[in-house]
């Protein structure tokens, strides 16, 4: 694995760097671009610091993984990125149980201890966190983030720019919309709106968290 730019400096990617170290082959991380110097002094992290416009030769490498949780914002910076010459790579923990028949987008990360069934399809840029179950014949849409603990049935589809909140469980063949969250430790036993957020078990949607605005 060639060197690597991390784009943030927060829970995610620090947990990242805790992940994806300190084994044969994994990768090295040169710096971070984020907004927040504070954040890369205070916690100690590796390489340097940047804050602004990066390119391929002025940061030593094309390789950028972004670790950043919230979907609109991954998806932004990506388009951001890719238009200065950046490159995206797919990154499957070497703990994880991964069948042979599964199609990873560009820059999909699957964090330690997951297990991804047969005929799985995971959309660009999605991240799928630690200890998560996946089962067969699931679709993933972009830019998706699936937090740990998380267990998906078989057949299940999920659109883009969802969040899967940590420990849930979505029964099979459910129906995520695009853009909605799964609150963590739900049980999801129905279809899912697009845009929608629900909670509990059984989950139910909680029209008072949904928010209008787009993230910035």
């Amino acid at each position: 694995m060639s060197d690597i730019l991390i784009i943030g400096t927060g829970g995610l990617a620090r947990e990242f760097i805790s992940q994806f170290s300190g084994y044969a082959g994994a990768p090295t991380v040169l710096g971070f671009r984020s907004t927040d110097a504070f954040e890369h002094s205070r916690f100690g992290l590796p390489g340097f610091f940047v804050q602004g416009d990066v390119t391929p030769d002025g940061v030593g490498t094309d390789q950028v993984v972004i670790a950043i949780g919230n979907g609109t914002v991954r998806r932004r910076i990506h388009a951001e990125l890719k238009s200065c010459g950046f490159a995206f790579p797919s990154l499957v923990h070497p703990t994880c149980v991964v069948s042979g028949k599964v199609s990873l987008g560009e820059g999909v990360v699957i964090a330690p201890q997951c297990v991804v069934s047969p005929d799985v399809v995971i959309g660009a840029f999605s991240y799928i966190n630690f200890c998560c179950g996946i089962g067969h014949d699931v679709t993933i849409g972009s830019f998706v983030q699936i937090n740990p603990g998380c267990q998906i049935g078989g057949a299940v589809a999920i659109g883009d720019e969802s969040l899967i909140g940590s420990s849930s469980t979505l029964m099979q063949r459910i129906r995520v919309g695009s853009g909605a969250t799964v609150a963590s430790g739900s049980v999801v036993f129905a279809p899912v709106d697009a845009g929608a957020t629900v909670l509990g078990n059984p989950a139910k949607r909680m029209r008072a968290l949904e928010k209008d605005t787009e993230p910035s």
